[in-house]
């Protein structure tokens, strides 16, 4: 019967070549700590190549690719609130200028002006004065573009007549949602038409244009009425004016109540991008006390693998040289 022994191998005495690998291998992982490290204080990130932190690598992609589309609804709305801005202060200078256009046709009186010429020219003068004005805000633009032309890039009134886009432009604030930004130039001035029937004391305000602006416009209209001597008719286009009144304040109520809507999604969008970089920070930004703690401490054992490494090399050394 064969006896199985159960005596203990023998313990391996570790010899000056295996010691000094050891060593070797802790200056080496030391080495590699400390410029990991370095490099992170360098970066201010705790990831700066896949192999870092692999798990850590896609959150960071996927979050980054999250905060830059949070960016871009950010940057869409403040586009749009400028946008907006841009109406409501437009329109609203084109009311206060048409109310002038009111308060001057109101003031003519057949009696009070009768033979009373340059009265009638000075107020003339005044409602041209006023459809030039209106003119210009008509076409006023925001970045470079027409905000009254739709998303036509030509300009919106040609001698009155609207010309530009149907369609008014969006901007995307969040997924799957978009505010518009403007309103298109008829809705705000009209369209004059050159068909216009030409100015007759009996027909004026029936026949009264469709647009406020151009040679055949009610502000025209109005002026040429009072070039000729029309006052009864120049008077009568006042209601017409009225209505442009109200829809100009429409259009402001419209485009004003669009910028709070748009500036509540701006703060949302704003509010998402913040929560959104904080949990980017967590993962990959570095924390300076934690990180210096840990290069002091890896230069330590750094400096501590050295000396061990130095203490053995001397040690052999001894050993070779003694008979």
């Amino acid at each position: 019967m064969t006896m199985i022994s159960s005596a203990t191998p023998p313990a391996l005495v570790p010899t000056p070549l295996t010691i000094a690998q050891g060593l070797v291998a802790d200056i080496a992982t030391a080495q590699t700590q400390q410029a990991n490290l370095e490099e992170q204080i360098a970066t201010g990130s705790t990831i700066n190549q896949p192999s870092d932190n692999p798990a850590g690598t896609y959150e960071v992609m996927t979050l980054g690719a999250s905060v830059a589309r949070a960016q871009q609804y950010v940057s869409n709305a403040n586009n749009g609130l400028g946008w907006l801005k841009e109406g409501v202060s437009t329109v609203n200078q084109a009311i206060s200028v048409l109310q002038g256009v009111a308060q001057a046709v109101e003031s003519i009186s057949g009696s009070a002006l009768s033979g009373q010429q340059a009265a009638i020219t000075g107020i003339a003068d005044q409602i041209n004065s006023a459809e030039q004005q209106l003119a210009g805000l008509a076409n006023a633009q925001y970045d470079g573009q027409y905000i009254f032309s739709g998303t036509s890039s030509q300009p919106p009134f040609n001698n009155g007549a609207y010309q530009g886009g149907s369609t008014i432009p969006t901007r995307t604030v969040a997924p799957g949602t978009q505010v518009q930004i403007a309103i298109t130039g008829d809705q705000v001035f009209g369209s004059s038409s050159s068909t216009t029937p030409p100015i007759t004391g009996s027909n004026l305000q029936s026949s009264a244009a469709s647009g406020l602006l151009g040679t055949n416009g009610l502000l025209a209209q109005i002026s040429g009425a009072l070039n000729a001597g029309n006052l009864s008719g120049a008077q009568s286009l006042l209601s017409p004016v009225q209505s442009f009144l109200g829809k100009m304040e429409n259009a402001a109520a419209q485009l004003g109540a669009a910028y709070q809507n748009m500036q509540a999604f701006s703060e949302q969008a704003t509010a998402t991008q913040q929560a959104l970089q904080d949990q980017l920070g967590a993962v990959q930004n570095v924390n300076l006390p934690q990180v210096s703690t840990q290069l002091a401490e890896a230069q330590q054992a750094y400096q501590q693998a050295l000396w061990a490494t130095a203490q053995t090399a001397q040690t052999s050394l001894a050993n070779f040289l003694l008979p």
